[in-house]
């Protein structure tokens, strides 16, 4: 194990910000997000062409499809504190040298860094941020058991029906993205050692209680509360008829506003054709409601609500592998 900097010397993340993907068919992939529920802001040109979307929280953008050759990850990004943050950036083994972005939305400056696997994993500071756009939503207060049925405060939603038609869930954020690795623990220790990230829990299997091979990680902010998992580390399986298997990319959750919204995108983006891979259900680690769709080049991205929040005083907890990773919802896919 690694002899971890202190948190004054690490890289010290503040949020995730956006991922970006190469399709070799854009107007397939800008379909798929608009259905997804992202709003595309700009476009750029060329035979580099890009897309940008965000959600409707205060990011410039948080998802980007290039038009590529193939499809291919092009890694993931996370704000970080300051731009001293950057200089420490520069420092880890793998980086590159500091680079403007002009020709996106929000601009700022970012860093790649190449991990031990080599998946782009990008920092970036100085993005200019955008007004939160309140989402319109198709549901009102939800109606829960009173003695009596005039109580406005168990039952606020009086004269009024919720009745929701199909569509897309409005995405809020990036909320967090994994890595497949070679090697679990290497890639633990190079993480927590250069950036504030810190395991919430952590799973093995039965056979190999000591050997863990997924990792949930969230970002250190002392007392102050952070989503369960910003990041994850997860092995390789021995997938040869998965083309994305080992591409490093596992999937990238994207926050939705409540289980309501989720049910309506999940069942709208059924009767559109996508391939669903898992969902709707809870998950034991985090709590998140869960919703897995595959887009059109294979990739994985999901629909969360409700997840976990822990700090500093949050227990960290070791699990070994369970039957189902979900309380309530469909088997675990073998995939």
């Amino acid at each position: 194990m690694a002899v971890h900097k202190t948190q004054h010397d690490r890289v010290q993340i503040t949020r995730p910000a956006y991922v970006s993907y190469g399709h070799p068919n854009l107007d397939e992939a800008s379909a798929f997000a608009l259905d997804f529920g992202f709003v595309e802001v700009s476009r750029t040109e060329g035979p580099d062409e890009t897309r940008f979307y965000r959600g409707y929280g205060d990011q410039p953008v948080v998802y980007i499809v290039t038009k590529t050759p193939s499809p291919v990850f092009l890694g993931v990004t996370y704000e970080v504190e300051s731009a001293l943050d950057l200089d420490r950036a520069e420092l880890v083994p793998g980086a590159a040298n500091r680079e403007i972005l002009a020709k996106q939305p929000g601009g700022g400056e970012r860093v790649r860094i190449n991990g031990p696997d080599g998946i782009p994993f990008y920092v970036i500071y100085g993005q200019t941020l955008v007004e939160r756009q309140e989402p319109s939503l198709q549901f009102g207060p939800l109606n829960y058991p009173a003695e009596n049925d005039n109580n406005l405060v168990r039952k606020p939603r009086q004269g009024k029906g919720q009745r929701p038609e199909l569509g897309p869930a409005p995405v809020h954020k990036l909320g967090h993205c994994g890595f497949r690795v070679m090697d679990v623990g290497m890639a633990v220790d190079f993480y927590t050692h250069y950036f504030n990230l810190v395991p919430s829990d952590t799973l093995a299997s039965p056979s190999k209680p000591e050997q863990q091979f997924f990792v949930f990680l969230h970002i250190d902010k002392g007392e102050s509360y952070t989503d369960h998992h910003s990041f994850f580390i997860t092995s390789i399986r021995e997938e040869p008829n998965d083309k994305l298997y080992p591409a490093g990319v596992h999937h990238a959750a994207f926050e939705v506003h409540d289980f309501d919204v989720q049910h309506v995108a999940h069942d709208f983006l059924k009767n559109a054709g996508y391939k669903l891979q898992w969902g709707v259900g809870r998950h034991l680690l985090g709590s998140q409601i869960f919703d897995y769709w595959y887009d059109k080049s294979g990739f994985v991205l999901e629909h969360y609500s409700d997840g976990d929040v822990v700090n500093k005083d949050t227990p960290f907890r070791e699990y070994t592998m369970f039957d189902n990773l979900s309380t309530w919802g469909p088997q675990t896919p073998q995939n």
